[in-house]
């Protein structure tokens, strides 16, 4: 599905919620109109729901750690939404930019030494890229040979 301008996202839920009512007023009077209030107001209510338990989860774990960045960072398209990303990480990330600022930069970082850099413009991911380098070299982790035969 392709992704509309957020000057577009701003004015589409509006409009299509007026429409409805009016259309479900013309057709059904005063009766149509509670109904399609009310199928309005349970929509707007499942939404809040949703990201609710979502916070809710999120706030339940450590801040700005994840298990893989390597392997986070493929999962990450442009445009996602930052509940999308959240729901990846399965936690927040630390803000790197300063309060209030645009565009605003988290990172999430794992056990291995590398950090995941995400850039939000108005809510939506514009790059991602992976910082850092492993904190153990691989050689140093291997044991050493002992010379016996």
């Amino acid at each position: 599905m392709p992704r509309l301008p957020s000057s577009v996202r701003i004015w589409l839920f509006p409009a299509l919620g007026l429409t409805l009512c009016f259309a479900a007023w013309r057709s059904y009077s005063w009766p149509g109109l509670a109904l399609a209030a009310s199928m309005l107001s349970f929509w707007v209510l499942l939404q809040f729901t949703r990201l609710m338990r979502l916070l809710r989860t999120v706030a339940d774990r450590p801040l700005a750690q994840v298990p893989d960045a390597r392997a986070l960072q493929p999962k990450l398209n442009k445009g996602m939404a930052m509940g999308e990303v959240l729901r990846l990480t399965g936690c927040l990330g630390r803000r790197r930019s300063p309060e209030d600022a645009q565009p605003e930069t988290f990172e999430w970082s794992d056990d291995q030494g590398f950090a995941l850099l995400a850039t939000f413009k108005n809510g939506r991911l514009t790059t991602s890229a992976i910082h850092g380098t492993r904190s153990a070299d691989v050689s140093a982790a291997a044991p050493a040979p002992t010379g016996r035969t």
